[in-house]
Parts: structure tokens; C-alpha cells; sequence
């Protein structure tokens, strides 16, 4: 469950020959031209966002770029580029501006915000006044409510930001060992969940519905697996059957997981696949708790599918229908 990771890095590039700084770019390492928030929005980790600037500023900032180029490498390749392929010539200058760790938000999103500028004495900003004023020995933090293992949409992020007078290995070491902690505190109760999931197939499919079970929870990051094993569970009084157990520690509640268990007992279009039951401190977690619609279960299931749905990526949604029409077909 990836809780921070680094962001895209800034390049302000000072030249005379803005079309030719443009060109060499292009042509060494296959940027593009784009917009700020475009370009922001297609960066990950690995990709730099260059301002191209004339070279009359003391201090280059984002709005001084006469043009600015998105390209998908790091800074340290984008700099040897430019001296080993004769890009030098070009250039007035080269600022660094601030490294850029993009971290989840769960729980509190000001509580946390604020834990996070008081722990690193930092300065909250905005997205562009903090590229603009911070150094290349600064760091911004970002916040998102979002999945960030991909690219994180401008509009996703908190407009609240958070800029430390202190390189990014220091902050990301600290955040290492204490970034848990803080995002805990957070929390509406202070605590994460541990949930068990239980696997229930009267056709002993359960390797495939557990492949199924656990590719959602990886694709949507639901939290962390805690241990597997098989155990039984009393459906009815003094009468047994064998399930299959997940543990999954989590700070996502049990009804917001019940919903996308639900969703996953049923296909789209109504054919039942498994029983999930849901487990958090030795008490079951009934769907009818979260069956915010007053319907039948198969019919809420298919209202949770789509709900699901609207949280996963085409290519997802594509993998996951060919498992369930595996499941059917067998």
C-alpha cells in the first residue's frame, strides 16, 4: 500500500534561444510542448517539467516561462543530455526548483495537512507559488485522496500544499519513519481496521475467486494483507463449512469494504459468484448495514459493481469480467 512517492522535478531553463532550447529538447529526449496543469497532470515520478525563460530574471518562476516542455525522465539524464549532445551552448542557466513528493491523504484532510507543517516546520502553498519560491534543496508535499502508484490528476490533489526548507531524501527518510504515524493520527478514530474476509464457494472455485478478491483490493490499494488460512465458519448453527480466510489491515472502514465485496459476489448483469463475509472484531458485518439503496441484495450488488466500476481503470474492469467469465465458463 504505497502511501507517498516522489513527484515529477522542475527544470528552469534560462536561454536566448527559446526555439532552439525548444527544438533540442524535442529532439534529444522526446519532449513535447504542453500547458502547466496538462503537463503536470501526465507527470509521475520519472518525468521533469522544464521552463523555458529568457535571461533577464534573478528568479525564474513559473509564470516567467515563455514555453515549458514535458519530458518523461529524470533531471540528472535531461542534464547530461544537454552537455554531451552540444545543448550547452544554448543555455544562460539551469535552476533546479523543488523536489515534489505527492502522499496519500486518509482520514482528516486538515488534521493531516497541518501535522505535516508543524513535523517539518514547513510553509503551506499553493501548487505554483510553491514550484515558483521554492529552491532546489526544498520540497513540496502534495496531498491526494487518490490511488498514486500512476499519475494523480491536478484536479485530485488538495489545493492546500505544504513547502519544507529541507532536501527530499531528508524528508522522504522521515516520512519513512514517521509518515504512518502521522497519517494514523489523522484517522476519525485514531486507529486502522483489521478485517477478515471470508471465502465461501459451494463449486470450490476459490483460488479464482480469491484471485479475483485480491486483485481488487491491489488495483483500488485497500490496504495490507495480514495472513491467509483456511478456517470454518458457522453459516447456520452447529453447521460448518470450510472457508478461505483473508486478514486485511486497513483504514478504510467496514462498510466501505463491504460494498466492494458485495460488488464482487455478483457479475454485472446478476450471476452469483461467491460468498465474501465480512468479519472486524469477531462480529460480522451484515450487508444490510450498508445497503444504502433499500433493495433486493442482488440489485444493491449491482449498484456497488457500478460504483466500482467508476473507481477502476478500463484495462481493469476488461481483466476482471475475463476472470469472472472464466469462473462461469469452468
Amino acid at each position: 500500500m504505497l502511501l507517498f512517492r516522489m513527484g515529477p522535478r522542475y527544470l528552469f531553463i534560462r536561454t536566448e534561444k527559446t526555439d532552439e532550447m525548444v527544438n533540442f529538447l524535442k529532439v534529444n529526449l522526446n519532449g513535447e510542448t504542453t500547458e502547466f496543469m496538462e503537463g503536470f497532470a501526465r507527470a509521475s515520478e520519472n518525468s521533469s517539467l522544464c521552463f523555458i525563460t529568457d535571461t533577464s530574471h534573478e528568479k525564474t518562476r513559473v509564470e516567467d516561462a515563455k514555453e515549458i516542455v514535458f519530458i518523461d525522465d529524470v533531471a540528472s539524464v535531461i542534464l547530461s543530455t544537454i552537455i554531451n549532445n552540444g545543448g550547452h551552448s544554448l543555455l544562460h542557466r539551469i535552476d533546479m526548483g523543488p523536489s515534489h513528493i505527492v502522499m496519500r491523504v486518509a482520514g482528516d484532510d486538515d488534521k493531516l495537512i497541518d501535522k505535516i507543517n508543524d513535523f517539518f516546520s514547513g510553509r503551506k502553498v499553493g501548487l505554483i507559488d510553491g514550484i515558483s519560491s521554492g529552491e532546489k534543496d526544498d520540497t513540496i508535499i502534495a496531498f491526494t485522496k487518490k490511488i498514486i502508484t500512476d499519475s494523480v490528476a491536478p484536479s485530485d490533489f488538495l489545493p492546500t500544499m505544504v513547502l519544507i526548507s529541507q532536501p527530499s531524501n531528508e524528508v522522504r527518510e522521515r516520512l519513512r519513519l514517521e509518515g504512518l504515524r502521522l497519517i494514523t493520527q489523522s484517522l476519525k478514530d485514531g486507529q486502522w481496521y483489521e478485517l477478515r474476509i471470508n471465502i465461501y464457494d459451494s463449486t470450490g472455485k476459490y483460488k479464482e475467486n480469491y484471485d479475483r478478491l485480491i486483485f481488487i483490493l491491489t488495483k483500488l490499494e485497500k490496504g495490507m494483507i495480514l495472513g491467509e488460512s483456511w478456517t470454518k465458519d458457522y453459516a447456520v448453527l452447529l453447521y460448518s463449512v470450510m472457508t478461505y480466510q483473508v486478514r486485511l489491515f486497513t483504514f478504510f472502514t467496514p462498510h466501505e469494504i463491504k460494498k466492494i465485496l458485495m460488488a464482487l459476489e455478483y457479475t454485472l448483469d446478476g450471476k452469483r459468484l461467491v460468498d465474501f463475509d465480512l468479519y472486524y472484531k469477531n462480529k460480522k458485518v451484515y450487508w444490510s448495514e450498508v445497503n444504502k439503496f433499500r433493495i433486493r441484495k442482488d440489485k444493491a450488488a449491482k449498484a456497488y459493481r457500478q460504483d466500482l466500476y467508476e473507481k477502476l481503470k478500463p484495462e481493469d474492469i476488461k481483466t476482471l469480467e475475463a476472470m469472472e467469465k472464466s469462473i462461469i465458463e469452468r
